[in-house]
């Protein structure tokens, strides 16, 4: 297999928990542009957040941003796709984080609606889109594109369990040393954002490869050729992947992509 793109998450698997990226990640994404190979980033962050993250690099022009829901084309600066979530799902998701004394959040696109607990709990994330805190009943009146859930107990994992009965898409991710459930419309994740961003770009998913480090990966790591988990953050990722590799605090993806360098971007 002769690797056509490269697909991967970013906090956790690119950008480290300072929301830093190494010298040797930046390396890793100038020899995939050498190489003439596309890069697309596939994140749980808005539009805004990769910009934040990303700067001025212009290395990767294509973004799935919030777990499918929106395509983002750097270059233009414009949205390519935007799935919104039914509006009986947002009711319920704020229902849910409310009978767990959770904070919860919505994005439309533009603005971020959120309650005061999920205000409380993400004082020392990058600030990009405009962040309204708004009373609980308001929020589950607000169209949304991606949700976002946060648990000041550490029952996210218990509560993400609670999420999947009435919400498939919901799956966890990390933001710097925190770690979210995300939620987006029924049928829409980072598989099927990959997939419509690859074929923008005129690539056979099964030719690409993939990197991430948590659950919402999982359906990356099936829409693609090959795929590696970067650290083992969780079991079930790394049981996906067809390789652990080390985390990103050791540039697991580093090293690998100048693994494949190497070899020429032929993988046996």
């Amino acid at each position: 297999m002769k690797v056509a793109a490269v697909v991967a998450d970013l906090d956790g698997t690119v950008v480290r928990s300072d929301f830093s990226m190494s010298i040797a990640t930046e390396q890793a994404l100038d020899t995939i542009r050498a190489a003439g190979i596309p890069m697309v980033i596939a994140t749980a962050r808005t539009p805004p957040g990769v910009e934040f993250l990303l700067g001025p690099r212009d290395s990767i022009e294509l973004a799935v941003c919030c777990s499918g829901a929106i395509g983002w084309d750097r270059s233009s600066k414009a949205r390519v796709w935007l799935e919104m979530i039914a509006p009986d799902t947002v009711r319920t998701v704020v229902d849910t984080a409310l009978a767990h004394a959770a904070g919860v959040a919505g994005y439309d696109g533009e603005v971020w609606r959120m309650t005061a607990e999920y205000d409380r709990l993400s004082p020392d994330q990058p600030r990009g889109p405009i962040r309204s805190v708004v009373d609980p009943a308001d929020l589950a009146r607000s169209p949304c594109c991606t949700m976002a859930l946060r648990h000041a107990g550490g029952d996210i994992w218990k509560l993400a369990d609670a999420m999947a009965v009435t919400s498939p898409s919901a799956a966890l991710s990390h933001v710097g040393r925190s770690t979210v459930l995300d939620i987006t419309g029924s049928g829409i994740d980072k598989g099927t954002g990959a997939c419509r961003a690859l074929a923008t770009l005129g690539v056979d998913p099964q030719s690409a490869i993939s990197f991430g480090d948590m659950p919402n990966d999982l359906p990356l790591f099936r829409a693609t050729g090959r795929a590696y988990a970067v650290g083992e953050a969780d079991a079930a990722v790394t049981a996906a992947a067809h390789e652990v590799l080390g985390d990103v605090e050791h540039d697991g993806f580093a090293r690998k992509i100048a693994e494949l360098a190497a070899a020429g971007w032929v993988i046996d």
